[in-house]
């Protein structure tokens, strides 16, 4: 059942992430370039109607998502901007060759705060969630692969380096 009701979850989320892909890419960025978009900021609308074409929600249901998703916002957008600076932060000592102690802890502050988001995230999808019908969740069920998966932001915005350990060249 925790199973089911973790794929259903993900699926809700990531769909809410494609959606907020597309129009607000620089909301959640700390560069000029595209990047990430923000899960939980702005757009709530947006993901109700976008629910409401993928699971045909009632006015009802509408209704209580509106309201989920707008608390969801609202506890987020601090959140977001705190992962922004600590982003920047680490960024900022990555370049200057900071010593690995504070590295480290500007990398907590990263995944501290990013824990919180996807708590959040995960909180709102179950509320979500208890209010489909089960032909809604079944729906849910049968989506494609690529819409399982983990809730919210882990990585912050920026560069992200990549090990080259396992290069044969």
């Amino acid at each position: 059942m925790k199973e089911t009701l973790g794929k259903y979850v993900s699926v809700a989320v990531l769909s809410i992430a494609a959606v907020h892909a597309v129009p607000s890419a620089q909301q959640y960025s700390t560069q000029s370039g595209p990047s990430l978009a923000a899960f939980g900021v702005a757009g709530g609308a947006d993901r109700v109607a976008m629910l409401t074409a993928m699971l045909s929600l009632n006015a009802s249901q509408q209704a209580n998502a509106k309201t989920i998703f707008n608390d969801e916002d609202t506890l987020s957008k601090p959140l977001l901007e705190q992962l922004k600076q600590s982003s920047d932060a680490l960024l900022s000592a990555q370049k200057a060759a900071a010593p690995d102690a504070e590295i480290d802890q500007l990398a907590r502050d990263v995944a501290g705060i990013s824990g919180e988001i996807l708590a959040i995230d995960a909180k709102a999808q179950s509320k979500i969630y208890s209010h489909l019908s089960a032909d809604q969740k079944q729906r849910l069920e049968q989506l494609p692969h690529p819409f399982f998966g983990v809730s919210a932001p882990l990585l912050p915005p920026g560069p992200v380096f990549v090990s080259t350990s396992d290069r044969h060249e």
